[in-house]
């Protein structure tokens, strides 16, 4: 039976709103047309489903969110263990365990209670830099790095909004999985065919190969951000919140 759910305040929810209180047919707005429209076609859905169940049915109370449901892929199992990658000075390193190991981990996070996502989206891979100050200037996500190098996953199921090249960034691609939570890949060798502005791309989905893409000498690694906001400003996803994700409560598979 479907869960009814109350929408939030966000972005989605306002675009959502406005088209329900206009008289005339829905219609698609001036910016990113797909991806709102889809927004509000999902609500719609959603506010039908609501109308016509019973009131007080605690069945359908009862069930649990997918949003904050592990997800599952057939083609990437993250890792259930992350270290720190020896010989390194690793800055801003999460709290570790007496393996070295980061203390606690799990392989999923909880963001912001709206989605749940893959903490390292390489396999095999060891942390090279975590989030905070570098050198005194902010460093905004964190480093991951293997040896070869690494196929990058997407850490949960998303729309892809950025894919290009940055003299700062290299290759990298900026994926929507919520109106409110996003990630960015940076210094791909190269990035997959059919991740394209637009596509939606499942759990696992491959995105590139790690690299060192930049426009002055990088060793190979892969920058990983997990940004917050709302992305319909000027600066796109350089106006998100930039989060650590060692800061968020982590979440077993299958939880």
């Amino acid at each position: 039976m479907m869960r009814c759910m109350t929408l939030g305040k966000g972005a989605g929810y306002k675009r959502f709103a406005a088209h329900a209180r206009s008289p005339g047919p829905l219609q698609p707005p001036a910016r990113r047309p797909i991806r709102q429209v889809a927004y509000g076609l999902s609500a719609a859905l959603m506010l039908a489903a609501c109308a016509t169940t019973p009131a007080g049915d605690s069945a359908a109370s009862s069930q649990p969110s997918s949003a904050t449901a592990t997800p599952v892929s057939s083609a990437f199992k993250p890792d259930r263990t992350l270290g720190l990658c020896p010989k390194i000075n690793v800055r801003n390193a999460p709290a570790t365990d007496s393996d070295g190991g980061v203390a606690g981990y799990r392989p999923f996070i909880n963001v912001e209670n709206e989605v749940v996502i893959a903490v390292d989206p390489v396999n095999g891979a060891c942390l090279t830099s975590g989030f905070g100050l570098r050198s005194d200037r902010p460093h905004k996500g964190v480093d991951f790095q293997s040896n070869p190098a690494g196929t990058i996953h997407a850490v949960a199921a998303a729309t892809v909004l950025e894919a290009g090249y940055r003299d700062d960034y290299g290759n990298y691609i900026v994926l929507e999985h919520t109106p409110n939570v996003f990630t960015r890949y940076a210094h791909l060798a190269s990035i997959a065919s059919g991740v394209t502005v637009g596509a939606h791309l499942p759990f696992g989905a491959t995105l590139g190969v790690m690299g060192n893409t930049a426009k002055t000498p990088i060793a190979l690694h892969l920058h990983y951000e997990l940004l917050v906001g709302d992305y319909d400003t000027p600066k796109k996803s350089f106006g998100l919140m930039p989060k650590d994700p060692f800061t968020y409560p982590f979440v077993e598979q299958g939880e």
